[in-house]
């Protein structure tokens, strides 16, 4: 931010000293400093805009055992709610609903990361944007293969108030420690449009 204001200082000096050389500015000269200014005001407007960085993790409803716990299976698909903020620079992540609403247009970076232990049984988690399903990860977890981890990661240009949240389908589950990040949700504005 200080190198702007040096920047606009200097522009204002040359401004000056153009003035002295000559009172009269050319009509070449007077639409390269409005350039310039303008230039400097967007800058100005990149360095101070809207902020949105949130990671979070899900905390599980009840522990079965060593702090862990399962969500799901339901009869019906959920919204996953992460509880636990690890970062949430603009609050546009609600821990109690468990959804994202963009501030802002732009172009956003989603990850997330889930967990589970458990045997033959279905694992997976959805991302919406809206009521549209953007990616699912899944897996039937059969007799002996008990754990696993699974990510996937997508870019989205977002309008104002659009929402962005983790599902659980019906039938599906998924695990959460109590003490532990390993089931996460995360995003950040790449770029406000």
């Amino acid at each position: 931010m200080m190198s702007i204001v040096k920047m606009k200082l200097v522009l204002l000096v040359v401004a000056n000293l153009l003035f002295k050389v000559n009172s009269l500015l050319t009509y070449d000269e007077g639409r390269f400093l409005l350039k310039l200014n303008d230039r400097i005001t967007a800058l100005e407007k990149s360095k101070t805009g809207t902020k949105v960085v949130f990671s979070v993790a899900m905390r599980p409803p009840s522990i079965k055992s060593d702090n862990f716990g399962i969500t799901g299976p339901f009869s019906w698909s959920s919204i996953l709610i992460h509880q636990h903020s690890i970062t949430n620079i603009g609050n546009a992540y609600n821990t109690a609903t468990g959804i994202f609403t963009a501030p802002v247009k732009g172009v956003y970076f989603f990850t997330f990361t889930t967990y589970s232990w458990v045997s033959e049984k279905n694992i997976g988690v959805s991302l919406y944007k809206n009521h549209e399903e953007v990616l699912l990860i899944w897996e039937h977890q059969d007799r002996g293969d008990n754990e696993d981890y699974a990510s996937n990661s997508v870019t989205l240009i977002l309008e104002h108030g659009d929402k962005v949240f983790l599902n659980l389908p019906s039938g599906f589950q998924v695990a959460s420690s109590l003490t532990s990040n390993i089931h996460t949700f995360s995003g950040f504005l790449l770029h406000q449009l």
